[in-house]
């Protein structure tokens, strides 16, 4: 049935006014097209004599449908402004009758009632728990896996180990994004509508007012906090900031050293923060910059946006991408700081802004920031080298999935199904698209390179390049290995199988070199992180397996990836273990170790 036509004399409403974020695509002489976002809608205007009309129509709550022929300075025809309001209605964007969406608080949503009932059938610790003092005792609650201690950055990345531990006000450090989630605590929080203009406005999702309170009471100490830690980064990286611009990676490099503040006092050896006794100011300093980070590493690792480590940014430039990527909203609520909270901190973060306050005094912990942004830089290259092991998985897979399709249909049938499941969820995270694989590489090696610059006491002597410790020498599981996994894996497959069980052995074997490789630079480097903590040094060589437990740790979050090893002991009953020196393959009581 088609729509009843736009009169002239007919009044219309804007849906979700305040939702509407404008972006302007870039020409080669001026901008070619205008992009109303509003949440993960899109509205494109690619005539140029229509971008004023646009932007007038996003000021309106209501007009009058002939009014909107007078919106650009030569009046348009009627039949053309109809057909335009005609087609917004058809889209949702106008409404022939007012909602009743006025700014105030909404009855949640359908979306909103759904996540409160399932955070209710969660699945979750009762009591707190953190990293510290028994990292290992924590693991083997919700992994029921084992790893030395001297390991855990390797499995809970620096910028996240903080989100479980609880401050003086009794609240996550992450609240509702607290990782891992078996140990996100079921909390009372209150929610509500969110009135922020733009892509957050009137969003199903509702915002955290727990947080944001904190937040607000906190903000002159934070502020200051950002201020010193940001003076501690100019003294490692000195032009950054330079002419009111900073290089995009630095910005990652800075809000990273940030988070990992409350992460380095409460795993440090000697005199440790207590889980309980974090002061407020940091819960709230790592709650608003965590998401300056997500941006900035979301800018830097989707190779459509074209931002590299160099690219010198403006504040507006990292603020207006969180609008037009969509970085205010998730599926457990939306960003709750209000705006010119979030620009003031981005432009003090990343411009020096001085505070608009009294200077405000700060805990004991300011003397400790030097030895956090360390931290924080390390925990930049531990996570680098081990983002790098989950691309050559990614591809692995992929390589794999290859085989499988050109094999004869009737064979490895519950390889098939495992890998088809699998890859479903790696083309989440694109790790195995080619072009994701390829962009992701460059920005992990260059981000690994600057990182390890910042570090205090770095000798050029000692710098390491990520594409050649990765390499593998050219030995590594070659002589007889390739035909000793061969023969072990024929002999669980049809004879049928043989052909395509072969090339996947080649493929496990690609990765299992690469992956000892960077188990050797992630030990390197995990050291030289035990060393600033004043932790003991693992006893044991750490293992693929253990590293997977990353994997593990992620399952049911944003970024989960399949473990390769657990398929291949799924489907084919092969267990395979891979450490520094050698690579053990079992099947069947059939034990093979490859060197």
């Amino acid at each position: 049935m088609q729509p009843e036509q736009v009169g002239p004399h007919e009044t219309l409403f804007v849906k979700s006014r305040k939702r509407f974020v404008p972006v302007y695509r870039p020409g080669p002489e001026a901008p070619e097209e205008l992009v109303l976002h509003c949440g993960l809608q899109e509205i494109s205007f690619d005539e140029p004599d229509l971008f004023p009309w646009a932007e007038k129509l996003i000021q309106q709550d209501s007009f009058l449908a002939s009014a909107a022929t007078n919106w650009t300075a030569q009046p348009l025809e009627w039949p053309r402004v109809q057909g335009l309001l005609e087609a917004l209605i058809g889209e949702g964007i106008l409404e022939r009758e007012p909602s009743g969406t006025a700014i105030g608080q909404l009855p949640p949503s359908a979306l909103h009632l759904a996540f409160l009932e399932k955070e209710q059938k969660r699945l979750a610790v009762e009591e707190p728990r953190f990293w510290s003092p028994d990292p290992a005792a924590v693991l083997r609650e919700i992994t029921g896996r084992e790893l030395d201690p001297g390991y855990l950055e390797a499995v809970v990345p620096v910028h996240r180990l903080a989100h479980i531990a609880l401050d003086r006000e009794g609240r996550q450090v992450g609240e509702s994004n607290s990782f891992p989630d078996r140990l996100r605590l079921k909390l009372e929080t209150e929610f509500r509508t969110c009135n922020y203009a733009g892509s957050r406005y009137h969003d199903d999702m509702q915002m955290n007012m727990t947080a944001l309170r904190s937040m607000l009471a906190h903000w002159a100490p934070v502020l200051r906090a950002v201020l010193l830690c940001r003076d501690e980064l100019v003294t490692r990286y000195p032009s950054f900031g330079d002419g009111g611009r900073c290089k995009l990676g630095e910005v990652h490099f800075l809000s990273s050293g940030i988070l990992a503040l409350p992460a380095f006092l409460m795993m440090r050896r000697k005199n440790p923060v207590p889980n309980g006794e974090l002061d407020p100011v940091l819960s709230s300093l790592f709650r608003v910059t965590d998401g300056v980070r997500m941006v900035a590493a979301h800018m830097l690792d989707v190779p459509e946006l074209r931002f590299e480590h160099d690219s010198k940014v403006l504040p507006q430039t990292v603020t207006g991408m969180a609008e037009r990527e969509d970085q205010y909203l998730s599926a457990k609520g939306v960003c709750a700081g209000p705006q010119n909270m979030i620009e003031e901190l981005v432009e003090t973060l990343m411009n020096g802004k001085p505070l608009a306050y009294p200077e405000p005094a700060l805990g004991p912990w300011a003397a400790d920031i030097p030895a956090a942004i360390d931290y924080g830089l390390l925990g930049i290259q531990l996570y680098c080298a081990t983002f790098l092991i989950w691309l050559q998985m990614g591809l692995a897979y992929a390589r794999i999935a290859g085989s499988l399709q050109r094999a004869p249909a009737n064979t490895l049938g519950k390889l098939r199904e495992v890998v088809a499941r699998d890859m479903e969820v790696a083309k989440l995270t694109r790790v195995d698209n080619p072009v994701q694989q390829k962009w992701s590489a460059t920005f992990a090696r260059r981000m690994f390179a600057n990182a390890q610059r910042g570090v205090r006491g770095f000798s050029p002597a000692d710098e390491q390049d990520l594409a050649v410790e990765l390499t593998p020498p050219p030995g590594l599981l070659r002589a007889g290995a390739e035909g000793a996994l061969v023969d072990l894996f024929t002999s669980i497959g049809e004879p049928s199988a043989a052909p395509c069980l072969r090339e996947i052995a080649g493929h496990l074997l690609d990765f299992w070199r690469f992956e000892r490789n960077g188990l050797r630079l992630v030990t390197s480097v995990q050291r030289k992180i035990n060393v600033l903590l004043g932790r003991p040094q693992p006893e044991h060589a750490l293992t693929g397996n253990q590293l997977a437990l990353h994997h593990v740790l992620r399952v049911g979050s944003v970024g989960a990836l399949p473990s390769l090893h657990d398929a291949l002991r799924e489907a084919l009953g092969v267990d395979a273990e891979n450490r520094i020196d050698a690579t053990t393959v079992t099947c069947r009581n059939n034990s093979l170790t490859l060197q």
